[in-house]
């Protein structure tokens, strides 16, 4: 892609693949100067973008709010942005601005970020619900959901998926519902925690495919995993919720954590639940 530069207040504005660089000054809000390179690049690059501010010398707090507007815009499209390599002066500004302070999601390197863009994929991913019309009288099975969550070994749901969906062709999804804590903004980059996130992905891609079925995987953002899998199911319109519990015992606060994400789930779901074991090895 082209690069081009704005020059305004001593602020150039350069977009090359899915990175905007600033450098310079930037002393006023200027996001709708930096909107339509953003946009282009969203285009082609639909599950984010980076803003490289290594070369900002200098921001105002109403420069500042560059980010938030940014922010807003960009998550109302259902992508996101990260910004990275803030200088210490600039940090120190923007964490004076309500909304910047407590939103602005950060990455160490453009590479950190990129990962993270790649490895969640487009947010909202789940929300896109099945065509309308009435409702197939046969009951058939169109859409299975399998959530995955930090610390349980939830896996083997993709091959009980993939065993319920013999003969009815379903859609099977397998979502990693990442918590991000509530001192972080939603979308900050959390690299070792996304990299567990597709490990246990990939193992379960592979459970559904020596089961003969193909999933599609994805991590979803979320505060709590409980409600983020009770939304998905809602939003994604699922028939069935799928946990596959493991054969080995799980002690102390993460039997307590799964008996309460079982009850949770059972009691409060919008659609069938099925939890299933393992069988135990001989």
């Amino acid at each position: 892609m082209p690069e081009t530069h704005t020059g305004m207040q001593r602020m150039i504005i350069e977009t090359k693949d899915d990175v905007v660089k600033l450098s310079g000054s930037l002393t006023r809000n200027q996001w709708m100067t930096i909107k339509a390179a953003a946009n282009l690049l969203l285009t082609n690059h639909p599950e984010g973008i980076i803003v490289d501010c290594s070369y900002l010398d200098s921001i105002s707090e109403d420069g500042a709010k560059t980010f938030l507007e940014a922010m807003r815009d960009i998550e109302a499209a259902k992508s996101r942005i990260l910004v990275v390599s803030l200088p210490q002066q600039v940090l120190a500004v923007c964490k004076t601005v309500p909304g910047v302070r407590s939103q602005l999601p950060i990455a160490d390197t453009i590479e950190d970020a990129r990962a993270s863009l790649r490895m969640a994929g487009r947010p909202g991913a789940l929300a896109d619900k099945r065509s309308g019309g009435s409702s197939d009288s046969s009951k058939r099975i169109t859409r299975i959901l399998v959530p995955i969550v930090a610390n349980m070994e939830l896996t083997y749901g993709a091959a009980l998926a993939a065993r319920l969906s013999r003969g009815q062709r379903a859609d099977i999804r397998l979502v990693y519902f990442l918590e991000v804590p509530r001192t972080l903004p939603l979308n900050a980059p959390l690299v070792d925690e996304e990299q567990s996130a597709q490990k246990m992905l990939r193992d379960a891609v592979e459970r559904a495919r020596l089961e003969g079925a193909a999933a599609k995987e994805h991590v979803e953002r979320v505060r709590d995993a409980s409600e983020g899998i009770l939304a998905a199911a809602k939003n994604y319109q699922v028939d069935i919720l799928v946990l596959g519990a493991t054969t080995e015992p799980v002690a102390g606060e993460l039997h307590e954590e799964f008996h309460l994400l079982v009850d949770t789930l059972i009691h409060r779901a919008p659609c069938e639940v099925i939890v299933g074991r393992q069988t135990p090895p001989a």
